[in-house]
């Protein structure tokens, strides 16, 4: 019979939540009585042991958020720079917000996020690739 786990009395698939497996005695699931192994030796681990080495890969989504809000920022710069003053607004239009410059705003700041994101992912791709190359 198998030992008893410590996540036996939580529900399992296709197990009803009350019918929890009796321990090896009938009451309740006992504790293992195994004592832990002492650690290995020195001698023993470097007989066992393979070097490693830890890649250091770059997160791709942070490369990217921060791509992306560089992008808006630099984006909602140039339409605030390049911007004459004197275009107005036509009309009310569905969405009257989005009229004369506050359109141009916005369209330039949500296409520097893009250009951002994707300079952003760029930027992460080069970045592996650099790692991986140091390694070889």
């Amino acid at each position: 019979m198998p030992e008893p786990h410590a996540d036996d009395d939580l529900p399992a698939r296709g197990r009803p939540a009350g019918d929890v497996p009796p321990g090896p005695s009938g009451d309740a699931p006992q504790e293992p009585s195994a004592v832990p192994a002492a650690p290995p030796s020195e001698a023993e681990l470097e007989r066992v042991a393979t070097p490693a080495t830890v890649r250091r890969a770059p997160r791709y989504r942070s490369f990217m958020v921060a791509g992306a809000l560089l992008g808006a920022v630099v984006g909602l710069v140039l339409a605030l720079v390049l911007a004459d003053g004197d275009a107005s607004g036509g009309g009310g239009g569905m969405l009257p917000f989005l009229d004369g410059v506050s359109g141009v705003r916005a369209l330039s700041t949500l296409t520097g996020a893009v250009v951002g994101t994707f300079a952003g992912g760029l930027a992460a791709v080069l970045a592996d690739r650099r790692s991986t190359r140091a390694r070889r």
